[in-house]
């Protein structure tokens, strides 16, 4: 994503003020310095940021993230001028085909029932109504607001929540800490060189070509699982604002092992039992793997008793279509139910013994 800055409004795309993807897989942004900047701070006596141009952008960009990476369209990946950009937030539907992260539209409807479906960023989003702190992430033994966060963080260089904002609401380098796009992420493993996995400082991984707008068993992203604490994981460290519902950071939290006291995450799917049986992967359900180093490719295999559970295999980052940013319907899962629709999907991927 591009830089997101204080004090941004809401956006919708214009292709042509956006930067793009080259059409070659993994490669870094191409075309015309125009698509993004503007020299001067100015175009056509206005200056550079809004859609209406109404305020300035750090690096003379011409508009943000969010302003990129919408569309008023049901469309998840815009092409044009020989390269793609990938839409995150699509302001008329929930879209048919999301991509890897989901997407924001639900947060945008602004009310509580549709909180629940996304994380509340910034131009698309006020404050979640439901949560007032973040969820998992507590200093001192009490649970902090995104504002609170920002107290202690600004004081850090190149830190997330190190960015004042209107409120206890998300901007998009919170998580997107680096964003890179002249950076060469043509690796098959991307790391500090292109710019991290999608731009999440020092998390590891392949990326799929079309961020999984199609998808299959061995057409997917690979996330890095996590071997030790603050591994640099999907989990742990893309999702480090929630740290306490990690088994390697809150042990106590969580637990160390079955019976569990919260589902756990960045531990590997046990080799033996119902679970042994999820050896093809599913893209519904994702799992990391702990060594990425032997992958020239996203692989169509499960291992368990290697592969890990982490925060992904349940949810999408951006939002989903279901509450609580689930990849399926929760509600649906019926345990010890022949006829149940779910069956073999959903939690029923790992848990293989308990749909009926």
């Amino acid at each position: 994503m591009m830089q997101f800055l204080p004090g941004s409004v809401r956006l919708f795309l214009f292709v042509s003020f956006c930067c793009l993807i080259s059409a070659e897989a993994g490669a870094a942004v191409t075309g015309p310095c125009g698509n993004c900047h503007t020299m001067h701070n100015s175009q056509d006596g206005k200056t550079a940021g809004s859609a209406a141009y109404g305020t300035g952008n750090d690096r003379l960009l011409r508009t943000d993230c969010v302003g990129c990476h919408s569309s008023a369209t049901g469309d998840t990946i815009i092409t044009t001028g020989g390269g793609y950009l990938p839409i995150v937030f699509n302001t008329n539907a929930y879209p048919a085909q999301p991509l890897a992260g989901g997407n924001f539209y639900y947060t945008n409807l602004g009310d509580s029932v549709n909180d629940q479906y996304g994380h509340n960023v910034l131009g698309i989003a006020n404050p979640d109504l439901n949560i007032p702190h973040v969820p998992g992430k507590g200093y001192g033994g009490l649970p902090k607001t995104i504002t609170e966060c920002i107290g202690c963080h600004q004081v850090f260089t190149n830190s997330p929540f190190m960015y004042a904002r209107p409120g206890n609401v998300l901007i998009c380098i919170d998580c997107h800490v680096f964003p890179k796009h002249h950076a060469d992420d043509s690796a098959t493993v991307v790391g500090a060189a292109g710019g991290w996995y999608r731009f999440i400082d020092e998390v590891s991984g392949i990326e799929d070509d079309d961020w999984e707008q199609t998808v299959g068993v061995a057409d997917h992203n690979e996330y890095q699982g996590e071997i030790v604490k603050d591994g640099g994981s999907m989990s742990d460290w893309g999702c480090m604002c929630h740290n306490d519902f990690h088994a390697l950071v809150n042990p106590s939290g969580v637990g160390v092992a079955s019976p569990w006291l919260r589902h756990p995450s960045d531990i590997a799917l046990p080799s033996v039992g119902e679970y042994a049986g999820y050896t093809v992967y599913d893209p519904q359900v994702p799992v990391a793997r702990p060594d990425l180093s032997g992958y020239g490719a996203p692989s169509a295999t499960v291992t368990p008793g290697t592969d890990q559970v982490m925060c992904l295999s349940c949810h999408r980052a951006h939002g989903s279509d279901q509450p609580d940013m689930l990849r399926w319907p929760y509600i649906a899962m019926l345990t010890d139910d022949p006829s149940n629709p779910a069956v073999g999907t959903g939690c029923f991927v790992c848990h293989s013994t308990k749909d009926g």
